[in-house]
């Protein structure tokens, strides 16, 4: 059996069977619970689930009634300093498991001392990068798809491992602005860097579950691509930088390197390792008024190297969100600008494109929220034109979306 499924199982367990062995003495349970149904229109292609080579999350197939997520999450204090998140979600997809973990975690959280703040993170979850995806569930409070740098780490990007992050507050003693590091060790990501390689950028809301696949079995290009595998006894670092003004200007800056050895192959499987790395730079300002920038730019290399010949192909993305709320309303709108290259004379995966993304979500009260959104992805792609398909696209998803969330407490 695969070491990564164990693993999956073990973490699976991780917080029911805390939960279990304590149930008379453990404070209330927190949980969550959200159905998300879609009215859609598009024109896309198949996308990356069901082994196409499309943009956007649903196709001209999928135009009518869609399930966007179903998605249960449980909070449990282990006292005052220690707990336990779970995140599960559901899409109606072509997935191997129909329900799958996105996060789980153990949190370690003691009180401030002396204007410093630690926060220890152990188990899989989204490392500390994105500046638009802030809400419940990593969702984006902006809008339903997320922009090209967040889809991605959406499909192929968790840490697996350990993270630790030390804050200086400087608002809590006089001054006008707070410093922060962060730094993990991380494994089960050799195979990271797979889909930007074979697909290149998509923008969509689907976030791959820990351990889950990325494609169809057979089906070109991704093969079903694995991105949280381990094979080569090598560890990945990152780490970044964080300053905030007011609580209304935040700066991240971030180096990621999953150390992956690119030459390594998996004897069970096949797979081979993806050496990923990029550095990240974002910034989100919340001014007066209700409004909010985010500018956020990536930029890195994913290579690998099974039998000796190196190919590797360099990415980058970059967007801009500008967003406005009015009472119960937010209106947003975004730009993203992408492209994928090859090196070593190798076209395949070579991709550049640019989308435009318009949202409207209202917030009937604490249950109900209403969202309409408009994307429009215009692309170029090489592996589309060499597999029979036409290089050049411009795909359009409408989306009006019904969500429904539940929170309580259970002792």
């Amino acid at each position: 059996m695969p070491a990564q499924q164990p693993l999956q199982s073990w973490m699976a367990a991780l917080g029911c069977g805390l939960l279990l062995a304590l149930p008379g003495v453990l404070p209330a349970t927190d949980f969550e619970l959200s159905l998300d149904g879609r009215l859609l229109s598009s024109n896309g292609e198949p996308s990356f689930m069901e082994g196409g080579l499309g943009t956007v999350r649903f196709d001209r197939h999928d135009s009518g009634l869609q399930l966007g997520r179903a998605r249960f999450a449980l909070n449990q204090n282990l006292g005052e300093r220690w707990s336990v998140h779970l995140d599960a979600s559901m899409y109606d997809d072509l997935d191997r498991s129909p329900v799958g973990l996105t996060e789980a975690y153990l949190l370690f959280r003691p009180y401030p001392r002396d204007g410093l703040r630690f926060r220890l993170r152990a188990g899989g979850f989204y490392p500390a990068i994105s500046l638009e995806n802030r809400a419940a569930g990593w969702e984006s409070p902006y809008t339903l798809s997320f922009s090209a740098i967040n889809s991605w780490l959406a499909m192929e990007l968790r840490t697996v491992g350990i993270e630790g992050q030390l804050d200086w507050l400087g608002t809590r003693t006089g001054r006008l602005f707070d410093l922060g590091v962060t730094g993990g060790v991380f494994g089960w990501n050799q195979g990271t860097g797979a889909v930007l390689a074979g697909a290149g950028f998509a923008l969509t809301d689907r976030q791959t579950p820990l351990f889950g696949r990325v494609g169809q079995r057979g089906a070109k290009p991704l093969y079903a691509a694995a991105p949280f595998e381990q094979f080569d006894h090598r560890e990945g670092l990152y780490g970044g930088v964080e300053a905030r003004y007011l609580d209304r200007l935040v700066l991240r800056v971030v180096r990621y390197d999953n150390r992956a050895d690119p030459t390594a192959v998996d004897n069970v499987s096949g797979a081979y390792a993806w050496q990923t790395q990029f550095d990240s730079v974002g910034l989100r300002l919340e001014a007066q008024h209700g409004w909010t920038l985010i500018l956020q730019w990536l930029d890195g290399q994913t290579s690998t190297a099974p039998w000796g010949e190196w190919e590797a192909w360099p990415f980058r993305a970059e967007f801009a969100l500008l967003s406005k709320r009015i009472g119960r309303s937010t209106l947003s709108a975004r730009y993203d600008r992408f492209s994928v290259e090859s090196l070593e004379g190798y076209d395949d995966g070579w991709q550049q494109g640019h989308a435009w993304t318009a949202a409207y979500i209202f917030e009937a009260d604490t249950h109900w929220r209403f969202t309409l959104e408009w994307l429009r992805v215009s692309s170029s792609s090489y592996i589309r034109a060499d597999l029979g398909g036409p290089p050049t696209l411009s795909e359009t998803q409408l989306q009006l979306a019904v969500r429904y969330a539940f929170a309580a407490s259970v002792r």
